[in-house]
């Protein structure tokens, strides 16, 4: 269940399911706290539900279930989905949000660069970032610039997860609309190479 790889972690997970509650919720416990992609999140809903002895959730059920922000259930879980995918955003910023500083990557818990204007963080997605940054009253070098996922994720898709970040680890801010996500694409479609903290504080200051 701890193991590097996905496809094992994915196996650890179904094999638990068979095992009694005593011993299978521990091993759940512990796969979870590895990222998990699409498949492991539903084989891993699956073998709790299984353990604890009731049903998942149908997918209208999970629809309907919101966060205490007003957030659908849904639009975290595929954000979250996302987020955990290996080479996104859980690579870099780690499942629990908190960056890796040995590294040079900054947290999102808490950080007023994701629950602040969405505008700002939408182009930073699209576009990628490059250059020092200061996050949390921190200083990072920003020597590995942040990938741009303009060519890689939809508009829905780019909503969905910012809203996750936005309202995990600890972080309260408003949903993202994929409208949002699909209005700022096409302000910025001919801009070309990452950006950089200062063009974004120039355009959307505000951070403290």
């Amino acid at each position: 269940a701890k193991d590097e790889s996905g496809r094992v972690r994915l196996e650890a997970i179904v094999s638990a399911s068979w095992l009694n509650k005593e011993k299978g919720l521990p091993i759940e416990a512990a796969a979870a706290k590895k990222p998990m992609d699409s498949w492991m999140i539903k084989a891993h809903e699956t073998a709790i539900a299984h353990l604890e002895g009731h049903g998942v959730a149908s997918e209208e059920e999970k629809t309907t279930k919101t966060t205490t922000n007003g957030i659908s259930g849904s639009v975290m879980q595929k954000g979250k989905a996302i987020y955990m995918k290996e080479g996104y955003c859980t690579t870099c910023h780690q499942p629990d949000g908190k960056g890796l500083d040995a590294s040079g990557f900054p947290p999102l818990k808490g950080s007023k660069w994701v629950t602040g204007s969405e505008d700002r963080l939408i182009k930073m997605v699209l576009k990628g970032m490059y250059g020092p940054i200061e996050v949390n009253g921190k200083k990072y070098p920003g020597q590995v610039p942040m990938t741009p996922f303009e060519g890689m994720l939809k508009d829905e898709e780019v909503a969905s997860v910012l809203t996750y970040v936005r309202n995990a680890f600890g972080n309260k801010a408003p949903e993202v609309k994929a409208d949002k996500v699909k209005q700022v694409r096409a302000s910025i479609k001919n801009k070309t190479g990452f950006y950089t903290p200062e063009e974004l504080l120039k355009e959307h200051p505000g951070l403290k």
